[in-house]
C-alpha cells in the first residue's frame, strides 16, 4: 500500500507551525453550561497482544468494538455502566467465515488509569482479560472540564460553547482556558487523535453559519511538552470527523480521506 505525503503536513502535537490567536473576550456575557456530554474514545489493547478494544465509557450509552487482531473478527458492543462496572453484549460480529455467536463483555473500568479488567463469554465459554492503553505515554494529565457560552433563539442548535476550563483534577486548579471559537453546544469529542497516548479535545464549529452536517471541526491538541492544548488550524481544513482505527494507527474522516499517522505527521493514503 502506497502513502502520499500530502503538502500540507500537519504535526499533530509539536507546534511546527502557527497557531491561532486567541481574541480578546467577547463583550457577551458567558454563563456556565451544564450536560455538556463529554465522548471519550479509549484505545485499549488486552496485555497477551490479541485483543484491541476502542471503548466509549463514561456516557449513558456505553459501547464499543472488539478487534481480534489474530483472527479476522470485530465484535460490536453496547450496554450499561454502572459506577466502574461494566456489563456489555455483542450487536453484531464481523468475521470471515461468518459466526454465528454472542458475546458478553463485563469488568471493571479504572477511569483514570485507562486499565480495564474483563471477561470475555463467548457461548457459555469465558476468558480473563486485562486490558491497559494501546498508546501509553508519561505523566498523562487527570482532567476535569467546565463549559462556558451563551444560550438563546439566536444561537445554532440553542446554545454555544465559546469557552472551555481545563481544570487538573488531582488539585482543581483550571491549567488552561480554551476560547476564541464557536462550537456545538451540547457535547465534545476527547480521544487521542494523533495515537501518542495523550487525549485531544474535538469541537464541532458551528461559526460563520456552519452546522453539525457540515462536519467541520476544531482540534486543540495536547502538546506533552508544554503541558497545554494547542489549536490545529491545518486539521481543521479537513472536512469530517476522524474516525480512529487504532489498531492500525488510521484516521478516516470519510469521503475516502484515510491518513496515516507516523511520528506525529499525517500522511493521506492513497
Amino acid at each position: 500500500m502506497k502513502t502520499l505525503k500530502i503538502s500540507l503536513i500537519v504535526s499533530l502535537f509539536i507546534p511546527l507551525f502557527s497557531f491561532a490567536e486567541t481574541p480578546q473576550l467577547e463583550q457577551e456575557s458567558l454563563k456556565p453550561l451544564s450536560d455538556v456530554r463529554i465522548s471519550m474514545q479509549r484505545m485499549l489493547k488486552s496485555t497477551d497482544g490479541r485483543y484491541f478494544l476502542d471503548l466509549y465509557a463514561g456516557i449513558w450509552n456505553p459501547h464499543g468494538t472488539l478487534v481480534d487482531l489474530q483472527n479476522p473478527k470485530r465484535v460490536s458492543f453496547k450496554g450499561i455502566q454502572k459506577g466502574d462496572q461494566l456489563n456489555l453484549q455483542s450487536i453484531a460480529v464481523q468475521a470471515e467465515p461468518p459466526v454465528n455467536s454472542s458475546y458478553q463483555l463485563t469488568g471493571v473500568l479504572n477511569a483514570n488509569t485507562g486499565a480495564l479488567k474483563v471477561t470475555l463469554i463467548e457461548q457459555g465459554a469465558s476468558l480473563s482479560l486485562q486490558f491497559e492503553p494501546a498508546f501509553k505515554a508519561l505523566d498523562k494529565p487527570v482532567l476535569l472540564f467546565k463549559f462556558y457560552g451563551v444560550q438563546g433563539e439566536d444561537q445554532p442548535y440553542g446554545r454555544s460553547i465559546k469557552r472551555v476550563d481545563v481544570i487538573n483534577k488531582n488539585n482543581g486548579q483550571v491549567m488552561q482556558t480554551l476560547e476564541g471559537f464557536n462550537a456545538f453546544g451540547n457535547s465534545i469529542g476527547f480521544l487521542d487523535v494523533n495515537f501518542d497516548g495523550y487525549y485531544d479535545v474535538v469541537l464541532s464549529d458551528t461559526s460563520d453559519g456552519l452546522k453539525i452536517e457540515d462536519k467541520r471541526f476544531i482540534y486543540w491538541m495536547y502538546n506533552p511538552k508544554t503541558h497545554q492544548f494547542q489549536r490545529a488550524p491545518q486539521l481543521e481544513k479537513i472536512v469530517g470527523f476522524p474516525t480512529l482505527k487504532g489498531e492500525i494507527q488510521h484516521i478516516d474522516f470519510g469521503q475516502g480521506q484515510i491518513y496515516l499517522v507516523d511520528q506525529g505527521l499525517l500522511y493521506r493514503i492513497n
